[in-house]
């Protein structure tokens, strides 16, 4: 009951924040999908398996077909979705159940974020603070972005495990929260090697300070075989068998447990056995190291070189270069940079120098440094890749939530009444600067108005459009990789491409097609039984095509020279441009 007690100010910051995400989120919920593409397919994956696929099999069969396009995402992010459609369905219907998932899912992945944030903020601060922590994720642009209703794709089981593994580096048992580390690091890379930077910064604390510091390495230890055996674990009940012969950069596979496996059977006899002597352990790590890229080199050695290393060089020229998301903040413009990084983040690292140069004994040191060192590294790693912005800010919410305390107490004390009004009302800056400037900066420069005037794309891109391709004859359809799972989601057809790299020699084809003469882009879509070609004109993807091959067929169609075999489809209000792609006499 005490607990209860305890975690109720959670609990209702929690409801107040989900009643407010329900309310500005209502136009994408009653539209039934998803943000973006990768929300959209998600949702066409649980259909797959609730319509009978296999747990095992992941390949999206109306992708590519007839070979279909093997996915990289794993189940268990479609567990809790397939729980709440399972059992809103016999009450409200199968399209009433997928929007309760997609509501309630996202929602409550943030109450377990929040939750998270707030043990790791009182291991550093007092409660009061832990409790601000939790409801200034609400503030967080990254963490929402990724953590709201109808947002169904794996970002925000990342947050959350990313949060709980933190969480366990302060367990005061070391066998336990070791356990506890390695499994969550191991589910954490089961659902995306994205998790790999951070998951290696935590071992290498935990490494460093069993080298050097001649500590007993139990935290150590026991996290690595945790995470040896959950890894293993979660391989088996995701995949069903052990085919050393297919292994895939992207995603755990057979040569990564292996390369596991050999380095675990080296450092952790060393671990256990060792006397405190640093020359030892250190050649026990490389050794350690040396047999775990040994055995991936002889396994899989054309993952050595990254997780894309094998993926077509046109597919990774002219879609990889282009996912904003996965490239460094300085090739995002300026207002994605002050938006992402002007809130949380910025306050937290700023808060943190300022403790670090503090010579109070307000904090507990070494709790301390555990929290900045997670925070710096996250902060580090999103520099390089614009999405890892969202861990970043859920670590700096502590430091955040501290500086905001300390500023609305110090403006409190001022004794003016006037002065102390807008003090405190300074603080709301202080809370989300980021957005409060880019708002300030629309509304000087008119930007808001440019923007809702270009709104043709929008239109094209309506659900309603989509909808009434299923007037349409089952087709195999060519589309921007952008329209392809919203094709699968809301029609019977097939596509040829989607935005989802396993599949990269469709992709290369697909853009093949848009970029070669009209005589060779005919023969690629004969090739893949192509029926319908679907655009909307002013898609960036295509305008991207037609500008570096003017000559290709989209630059040809974008002049108004069409070829004869590409016959035009007119639907009464619909935006979307549509031809037949007919068959040769």
């Amino acid at each position: 009951m005490e607990r209860l007690r305890g975690n109720l100010p959670i609990l209702l910051i929690w409801l107040a924040v989900s009643a407010v995400l329900i309310l500005v989120t209502r136009d994408q919920i009653m539209s039934g999908i998803g943000w973006d593409p990768d929300d959209q397919l998600r949702m066409v994956q649980l259909r797959d398996w609730l319509g009978g696929q296999s747990w095992f099999d992941t390949t999206q069969y109306r992708i590519g077909e007839p070979d279909g396009q093997p996915m990289h995402w794993p189940r268990w992010i479609e567990l809790p979705l397939a729980l709440i459609f399972l059992l809103f369905k016999p009450l409200i219907g199968a399209a009433g159940a997928e929007i309760a998932a997609m509501v309630i899912v996202p929602l409550l992945t943030l109450g377990v974020a929040m939750w998270l944030v707030a043990k790791i903020a009182e291991q550093v601060f007092d409660r009061k603070i832990a409790i601000l922590a939790a409801a200034l994720m609400a503030t967080a642009v990254p963490i929402v972005a990724q953590i709201r209703p109808m947002r169904v794709d794996h970002h925000g089981w990342q947050i959350v495990l990313a949060l709980a593994a933190l969480w366990t580096m302060f367990w005061p048992d070391k066998r336990k929260g070791g356990l506890a580390l390695g499994a969550a690091l191991a589910l954490w890379l089961s659902i995306s090697l994205e998790g790999l930077p951070l998951s290696v910064a935590l071992i290498v604390l935990l490494t460093v300070r069993w080298v050097f510091k001649t500590e007993e390495g139990v935290r150590l230890f026991w996290a690595l075989l945790s995470f040896l055996i959950s890894s293993f674990t979660f391989y088996f009940a995701t995949q069903g068998d052990f085919d050393i012969a297919t292994n895939y950069c992207d995603a755990i596979s057979p040569a990564h447990l292996l390369a596991c496996a050999a380095g675990g059977a080296v450092i952790l006899p060393a671990i256990k056995y060792l006397p405190s002597n640093i020359p030892l352990r250190i050649v026990a790590l490389s050794l350690a190291g040396a047999a775990a890229l040994a055995v991936l080199y002889s396994f899989a050695p054309q993952c050595v070189g990254g997780a894309f290393n094998t993926m077509d060089p046109l597919v990774r020229d002219y879609w990889l270069v282009n996912i904003l998301e996965g490239l460094p903040i300085w090739y995002q413009n300026g207002k994605t940079m002050v938006t992402l990084l002007g809130g949380a983040i910025l306050v937290g690292l700023v808060s943190l120098l300022y403790m670090m140069r503090s010579q109070t004994g307000e904090f507990d040191r070494n709790r301390l440094f555990i929290l900045g060192y997670a925070f710096l590294w996250a902060l580090l790693l999103s520099l390089f890749v614009q999405r890892a912005t969202a861990v970043a800010a859920a670590f700096a919410l502590p430091f955040m939530a501290w500086a905001v305390h300390q500023a609305f107490m110090g403006a409190r004390r001022i004794k003016r009444p006037v002065t102390r009004i807008f003090a405190t009302a300074a603080v709301v800056f202080l809370i989300m600067p980021g957005p409060l400037a880019i708002a300030l900066f629309n509304g000087i420069s008119g930007n808001d108005r440019q923007e809702e005037t270009n709104s043709k794309t929008a239109i094209c891109e309506d659900n309603a459009s989509f909808a009434q391709l299923n007037s349409l004859p089952r087709s195999n359809i060519l589309a921007p990789f952008d329209f392809g799972p919203r094709i699968l989601l809301m029609t019977p057809h097939g596509v040829l491409a989607t935005s989802h790299h396993r599949n990269d020699k469709a992709m290369a084809d697909q853009i093949r097609i848009f970029i070669s003469a009209p005589d060779v882009a005919r023969e690629i879509l004969e090739a893949h039984d192509i029926r319908y070609i679907v655009v909307c004109d002013d898609e960036v993807e295509l305008e991207f095509y037609a500008k570096k091959h003017p000559k290709g067929l989209w630059a040809q169609l974008v002049k108004g020279k069409k070829p004869d075999w590409l016959q035009p489809v007119h639907m009464r209000d619909n935006p979307l441009t549509i031809w037949r792609v007919a068959g040769r006499k």
